[in-house]
């Protein structure tokens, strides 16, 4: 806003009626041309001069402030204006959207996260993707299903591909569904269901009863070593160790020095207890143990040789019949207690044909003790 200088020289501000005051006493004892009397009269004449030019400053002061008030109120208008106007940008421009990344890639919201699954089988889409006349789509497999017949209009579906969410699919990244589990890779959605199967951070959940805890294996394993310390035996690989258990406890925790966990389950049959030995670990973890479980009685023993499975919760279904070891319900004694010798070992430094060998010698032990026990033995050997 221009400010304008009343009864002064051109340069200056808004006049200030206190120094125009000072001024006019500066000048009034400077010598004049005047009587004495002149002199009076004069005085009394720039005095009422000043009263008006002070009142006409005052008038102009407010009428400055009042102006300046419009002003920023107009001022303020039109912000308001601009920040609710939306700014388009032309085609055109090289401007980058304040949403796309350095790749060039553009963050979108997805509100309704089924647009992106088969609508018969609500299983994630993948490539490739069909369609029906009518825009209809559906996966591969459940165009076989219904016999290439579209549940939604009756018209041929299986043949004509959907590029468009092909496309979608082919472009759309998202986090693994293991991300709250230390997962940090972003995943095609066409691969998503590939991802996951083998994603080495697959959550585990603690074996010890009545602990909710789960985690990566990692993760479960210094959950064991802080809050479940003494809970678990402890051993290495290649040892031969002892591990003891009632013929009612239904697993026993054993956790190696560098980061392993290992749980021995125990399930009473009609023959005998079944006990098989796993692994808590992702599915697809490189990992692969063997080991061998030895159960005493009176000069008499049973050796079973096998290896591990991968498993991420301890549950009944783990024990399989190919997979297990039969102890007689006579080797637990009148006291319901049994010991057995546990040896553990690492797979991946053994060479290809001894792997081979040790798994052609476990299936020949599993299967001559599976038949002993089939035959009501109640006392039956086994070689390595």
């Amino acid at each position: 806003m221009a400010r304008f200088s009343v009864g002064g020289e051109a340069d200056e501000g808004p006049s200030s009626p206190r120094r125009k005051r000072q001024k006019n006493r500066d000048s009034s004892e400077q010598p004049s041309w005047h009587d004495t009397e002149d002199e009076n009269v004069e005085i009394v004449e720039e005095d009422d001069e000043l009263l008006e030019e002070e009142n006409d400053q005052s008038e102009e002061q407010q009428q400055e402030r009042v102006e300046e008030h419009d002003l920023d109120e107009e001022e303020e208008g039109e912000e308001d204006d601009i920040l609710l106007t939306p700014i388009v940008l032309p085609r055109s421009s090289n401007r980058p959207s304040p949403v796309r990344s350095r790749n060039g890639a553009i963050c979108v919201t997805l509100t309704d996260t089924e647009v992106l699954d088969c609508p018969i089988c609500y299983d994630s889409l993948t490539i490739p993707v069909f369609q029906c006349e009518n825009g209809h789509t559906a996966c591969s497999s459940c165009c076989k299903k219904i016999a290439n017949k579209c549940p939604s209009c009756s018209l041929p579906i299986g043949y004509n591909r959907c590029r468009a969410i092909e496309k979608v699919l082919e472009s759309v990244k998202l986090p693994c569904q293991n991300l709250m589990y230390g997962c940090g890779e972003m995943v095609l959605y066409s691969k998503k269901f590939d991802h996951d199967k083998t994603c080495t951070h697959a959550p585990c959940s603690c074996p010890l009863s009545g602990c909710n805890f789960i985690g990566s294996s990692r993760l479960l394993y210094q959950h064991v070593t802080r809050k479940h310390k003494g809970s678990a035996t402890r051993f290495q690989y290649g040892n031969t160790f002892p591990v003891f258990f009632t013929i009612n406890d239904k697993s026993l925790l054993l956790q190696e020095e560098k980061g392993v966990l290992f749980v021995l389950s125990n399930k009473a049959e009609i023959l005998g207890n079944v006990i098989t030995l796993s692994c808590i670990a992702p599915s697809s973890s490189d990992g692969e143990y063997f080991y061998e479980l030895t159960a005493k009685m009176e000069g008499s023993s049973l050796k079973f040789q096998s290896f591990t499975k991968n498993i991420q919760k301890v549950n009944d279904e783990d024990i399989h019949a190919e997979e297990f070891l039969v102890v007689p319900n006579v080797y637990f004694g009148s006291y319901g207690q049994i010991s057995l010798d546990l040896i553990i070992r690492r797979c991946d430094g053994y060479p290809a044909n001894v792997q081979r060998r040790t798994r052609a010698n476990a299936q020949s032990i599993s299967t001559n003790i599976q038949r002993s026990t089939g035959a009501n033995t109640q006392r039956s050997t086994g070689g390595v």
